[in-house]
Formats: C-alpha cells, sequence, structure tokens
C-alpha cells in the first residue's frame, strides 16, 4: 500500500496552481524522507506525483496559456503527453530527454508492480531534480510546509 503524503495536509482554501504547488513541495519532502528509510518503491511514487503535479501545475497556469504549444486533440490527463508539450513549448530544456521522462515512467512501473525494485537511485533523482527545478518547484524551503507525519 502506498501512503499519499498529501491527504488531508493541504489547506483547502488553496486550489489550482497553488494546491498542486503545495501538493508537489510536499511529495518531494515524503520521497526523500522514505528514500532515507530505505522505502523505496513508496519514495518513487512520491517523487513521481510531485513531477506530474508540478506539469500539471505549469499547463493550467494563467501565465502559460501563450507560451504552450498544445495541438489539438492532445490529452492533458497523460503525463507523457504533458511532458511533451512542454519540451515543444521550451519550458524544459535539451538537458532533459524524451527517453529520461521515459525512464521516469518505467521506474514508477517497476515500483508500482514489484516490491523490490532494482534503478539506478541516481540516476532517477537526477533526473526528477532536474525537471523539478526547471518547472520552479525546487529549491524551496521546507519550514514553509505544513507538518506531515508519515507512518515507517
Amino acid at each position: 500500500m502506498i501512503v499519499v503524503p498529501h491527504t488531508g495536509v493541504i489547506d483547502e482554501s488553496l486550489e489550482g496552481e497553488e494546491e498542486l504547488l503545495m501538493r508537489a513541495r510536499l511529495h518531494v519532502r515524503a520521497s526523500k524522507q522514505r528514500l532515507s528509510r530505505g522505502q523505496r518503491r513508496d519514495a518513487i511514487a512520491a517523487m513521481y506525483d510531485a513531477i506530474a503535479s508540478a506539469m500539471l501545475r505549469y499547463v493550467i497556469s494563467d501565465s502559460s496559456d501563450d507560451k504552450l504549444r498544445i495541438q489539438y486533440g492532445e490529452d492533458l490527463s497523460n503525463d507523457s503527453v504533458l511532458f511533451n508539450i512542454l519540451k515543444r513549448s521550451n519550458v524544459l530544456d535539451g538537458t532533459i530527454t524524451p527517453e529520461d521522462f521515459d525512464y521516469i515512467e518505467h521506474v514508477l512501473d517497476e515500483a508500482l508492480e514489484n516490491d523490490v525494485v532494482s534503478y539506478n537511485e541516481s540516476r532517477f533523482m537526477e533526473i526528477a531534480t532536474n525537471l523539478l527545478t526547471q518547472l520552479q518547484i525546487i529549491p524551496f524551503d521546507e519550514n514553509i510546509l505544513p507538518e506531515t507525519s508519515i507512518s515507517p
């Protein structure tokens, strides 16, 4: 069972971009905490959710309406499609490739299907950190986040 770190923690008055920003940051923190405890499966799922929330936050942003090159019929609920829109729109630079995002998705799939995950943790974290930096989720001051209790 994967525990969602933001359930009941995010201020209910937050909406849209602000809610997704808080969600992404809470998931980054939870991912790091879980990784330090050896809970790789949950850490991977939390980090992926941070990335997905960050991409969606950028797409729904009022300030990005004129910058994004969204093609007719694209499914904005598909993370791979969101990634490709952000690449095509030059939100994400050349240091992140579609193969990098495929790797992140592959690691998530493996984590969800198997209890033991074999992956290159350094590569996963490097790609995730680069994505979250470019999507303006990190760095952040962890002291601004609400307290959570993540069970061991």
